[in-house]
């Protein structure tokens, strides 16, 4: 019987030609196993998993290559483990990235191919027109250029074109460690994107220093800057902000064409809503509060009512901390502390303006100056809260007493943002009867509503389909939702008189108005989104 294991006679102990082999054979391994510790990074595979895989089957390879008494079967075992494990990662791996960015594809071999056959001649790629701080355009750069510009401004392109092509309105490059984690905003969803080398992202942040407005030796102090991009034909600001941190640059950027909208009719109120704040504004004087949670929207919707005056013939005035948007025929004023604002406010007044928007309440003294200001000026007044009676809580307890809070409250709009169905691959269902009798909503017998496709798309070979209207994010888009409630004679005397709460509530419904989720089911039932992002959005506002 013979053994697997077998002792060499002597002086065949070393055998050149077959260390030789064993080398060659194991010199691929040594250059792909490091590749694999940084890769998993990038595509945000398990690191623990793959790491050890890919090097502990070759080691054991190894051994076994060296212990068993037949050096061809120790090789066969070597390369298969080798082999089974690099195969299994690269499988995993391009199964989570983009098809361009999958390794030993056909596509992919045929271009390392083509590269051995002729020197690459590194170029410039313009995918998309960038604007400096001074709004002139960053020309690409020359033939000539040194090859880390050229590389830089490559990675820029890259990185904007796929902001835009994603829909993102804001996007965040944060060092860590030998990666870069990279997040987009996409209709107010935080994404995680592919990783990037830090190398990459560091070129990314110093090219753009300088075409910002930003000193590009200053590595650790805050800076901010802006530039401009063409997004379908429309120039669109983009705000950049850079930041040290202990393994390197942090830049965040913000797409203001995304953020921030001024037409009152885009905004998604419903007609009864929106001719009810309308006809508010039109009957001067009097205050309407303005509320939401932050990122909600408040803005878009305090520059669309205020755009919704006549610039021509009012006086219109605004003071905000950082105005977000130039607005045209509008005076814009800012501030940089609650006692500023105070004198700011008292300045804008004497100059008898029509139309005052306030970005916030910070304390008691502005309050009072507003509530006695509401009297003659019609004002607009911003304020965080969930809810329209948590909006009317804080204006109360910001005037001190609910007689000068009430006096010439007119009525307070309060309002989330929440995700449109993509149109072009959402998908028609018939819910649960018991589903929408808990909704409170009705339904006809051939009525439909919609929803995210219940499955991945593919096609006739399995493949799947990425749709180019959403990017597969199942949404494009985002609406408001507004709770406007309206304070008339009979709310304003049982707030004054401390009524209990469900008294108030009882006057509102009186006056037809509808909560949050009541607007937002109703967004449903028109097919604009769906059941889960209400509960999402709602759910959101009660933590």
């Amino acid at each position: 019987m013979l053994s697997v294991l077998t002792v060499p006679e002597v002086g065949e102990y070393v055998s050149l030609p077959k260390i030789l082999v064993m080398l060659v054979a194991a010199t691929p391994w040594l250059y792909a196993a490091p590749w694999v510790a940084k890769d998993v990074k990038k595509v945000l595979a398990n690191p623990y998993i793959w790491t050890s895989l890919t090097v502990g089957l070759p080691s054991l390879g190894i051994l076994l290559w060296l212990l068993l008494g037949s050096y061809v079967v120790g090789l066969v075992l070597f390369a298969v483990l080798t082999l089974g494990a690099f195969g299994a990662y690269v499988f995993h791996r391009n199964g989570r990235v983009e098809p361009e960015k999958r390794v030993l594809t056909p596509g992919h071999l045929k271009k390392l191919m083509g590269t051995r056959r002729k020197r690459k001649v590194l170029a410039a790629v313009e995918k998309i027109k960038l604007y400096d701080h001074h709004n002139k355009i960053v020309h690409t750069p020359t033939e000539d250029a040194p090859e880390e510009i050229v590389t830089a401004y490559n990675l820029v392109q890259d990185l904007l074109y796929d902001m835009v092509y994603y829909r993102a309105s804001e996007a965040d490059l944060s060092p860590v460690g030998e990666t870069t984690r990279v997040r987009y905003v996409i209709d107010g969803v935080a994404v995680e994107r592919e990783a990037m080398e830090s190398e990459a992202s560091e070129s990314i942040v110093q090219f753009l220093k300088p075409a910002s407005g930003m000193d590009f030796q200053e590595r650790r102090r805050p800076q901010s800057g802006k530039i401009s991009i063409d997004i379908h034909g429309k120039q669109a600001d983009i705000t950049v902000a850079t930041a040290g941190t202990t393994t390197g640059q942090r830049v965040q950027f913000r797409i203001l064409q995304e953020a921030i909208r001024t037409d009152v009719e885009q905004l998604g109120m419903t007609p009864a809503v929106l001719k009810s704040i309308r006809s508010m504004l039109k009957q001067p004087p009097g205050l309407v509060i303005v509320a939401g949670r932050p990122q909600s929207g408040v803005t878009s919707t305090m520059y669309s009512l205020l755009r919704d005056q006549d610039a021509y013939t009012k006086h219109l005035v605004t003071l905000e901390t950082k105005p977000a948007l130039d607005l045209e025929n509008v005076t814009q004023n800012s501030y940089t502390s609650p006692q500023e604002l105070s004198s700011s406010l008292a300045s804008a007044l004497r100059r008898d303006p029509d139309v005052v928007m306030i970005d916030a309440c910070p304390d008691q003294q502005v309050a009072q100056q507003i509530a006695q200001a509401s009297g003659e000026k019609i004002i607009l007044l911003g304020m965080q809260a969930s809810e329209s009676l948590v909006a009317l809580a804080r204006w109360i307890k910001l005037c001190g007493s609910q007689e000068a809070a009430m006096e010439n409250l007119r009525g307070i709009v309060c309002q989330l943002l929440i995700r449109k169905l993509c149109e072009t691959c959402r998908e028609a269902y018939r819910p649960d009867p018991a589903v929408l009798a808990k909704a409170n909503l009705s339904a006809g017998a051939d009525e439909q509503f919609y929803r995210p496709p219940t499955g991945p798309t593919v096609d006739e070979k399995g493949r799947p389909i990425i749709c180019e209207a959403c990017q597969n994010s199942r949404y494009v888009g985002r609406t408001g939702v507004f709770e406007w409630m309206e304070i008339n004679d009979e709310v304003r005397k049982l707030v004054v008189g401390r009524a209990p709460v469900q008294q108030i509530q009882s006057a509102l419904r009186r006056n037809k108005m509808l909560y949050m989720t009541e607007q937002a089911l109703e967004k449903v039932k028109q097919g604009l989104t769906s059941f889960q992002e209400v509960a999402r959005v709602t759910q959101k506002e009660k933590k």
